[in-house]
């Protein structure tokens, strides 16, 4: 998704093409514009609605609260959040990817840092915005809910206390190999369907996020039964867990690491992958580079600028005008 750049955007990919390698890489000349906090505020306002819609979705998901004349929960509720995470996530992808890039997921912005698509002070800001609008959006919806609403689900049903991550009997480690199995999945989706080129042109900027979305979605589904009640399957969003467990406390915090290093190690896997075997030609990004500063895009003037620099010769969406994912 690509807009006309700004005033500041063209300055800053002109002082941008000076600047070595590491320094591009790194992104530290970036904080003096205004258009990156704008993309910093876009990533926590869209994460706190995010969070929103997901707790409740996922506690519609098990049916109405049980009462007397209430029926228990939906089985399997794992289909009914798939669904409707499909369409949360497809949706605010779309609404906020031209401001920021629409991460709304610290899996996506570490792994974008690894494979350069994503400056390292940028993605930094991004996921500490991230863990903010998750907290917001948790408390929001804490002090909206009933207490019994909040806690109704926890344990037994498969979440933790205001649909919280739930480790339930796992280990920390199969928790660990579960974030990173299925995230891997949703890390591999993006990258090739969004972060190569030659199948950006096909999918588009409307039908990739969308496609990205239904593979988050069917990951959600594919582990949300895997096991007993008790453990709410792979979140593969580790500030989905933060926001509830800052917010709730307590068991919350188990296996919260898990939730964090098993996405983190799945980006990191991607990077090495994509670094040694990149799915794409150096020489087309070097000519679209060429192509793209003929006609003055900034939005992807600083992927240019590391053509020549970079082992994959690509980084996207550093100025934060131009996003795939």
């Amino acid at each position: 998704v690509r807009h006309p750049p700004s005033a500041e955007e063209e300055l800053a990919a002109s002082e941008a093409r000076d600047l070595p390698f590491l320094q591009r890489f790194l992104g530290f000349d970036e904080l003096k514009y205004v258009y990156l906090w704008k993309a910093v505020l876009i990533e926590c306002f869209g994460m706190c609605f995010l969070t929103v819609a997901s707790i409740g979705s996922t506690l519609s998901s098990f049916g109405r609260q049980p009462g007397p004349e209430t029926p228990p929960i939906i089985e399997p509720p794992s289909v009914a959040i798939a669904i409707s995470h499909f369409f949360i996530l497809g949706i605010l992808i779309l609404s906020f990817a031209a401001s920021s890039g629409g991460h709304l997921n610290p899996m996506i912005s570490f792994a974008t840092i690894l494979t350069g698509h994503t400056p390292f002070v940028r993605g930094v800001l991004y996921i500490g915005a991230q863990m903010l609008g998750a907290v917001i959006g948790s408390q929001i919806m804490k002090d909206a809910l009933p207490e019994d609403t909040i806690t109704w689900t926890e344990n037994s049903n498969g979440q933790g206390a205001l649909a919280g991550c739930a480790i339930g009997d796992f280990s920390g480690r199969q928790q660990f190999l579960l974030e990173f199995g299925f995230g891997m999945v949703v890390i591999i989706s993006a990258y090739g369907i969004a972060f190569d080129a030659r199948q950006g042109k096909i999918f588009g900027p409307i039908l990739a996020p969308i496609l990205i979305a239904a593979t988050l979605a069917t990951m959600i589904y594919a582990s949300g039964t895997l096991v007993p009640a008790g453990h709410s399957g792979a979140v593969m969003n580790p500030a989905r867990c933060f926001g509830p467990a800052a917010i709730i406390g307590g068991n919350s915090w188990d296996g919260q690491w898990a939730y964090w290093f098993g996405p983190f190690t799945a980006g990191a896997v991607n990077a090495l992958v994509y670094l040694i075997a990149p799915p794409h030609h150096r020489e087309m990004y070097e000519e679209e580079a060429r192509a793209l500063l003929g006609k003055k895009n900034t939005s992807v003037q600083r992927a240019v600028l590391n053509a020549n620099n970079s082992t994959t010769g690509l980084h996207l969406a550093s100025v934060g005008a131009e996003t795939k994912a």
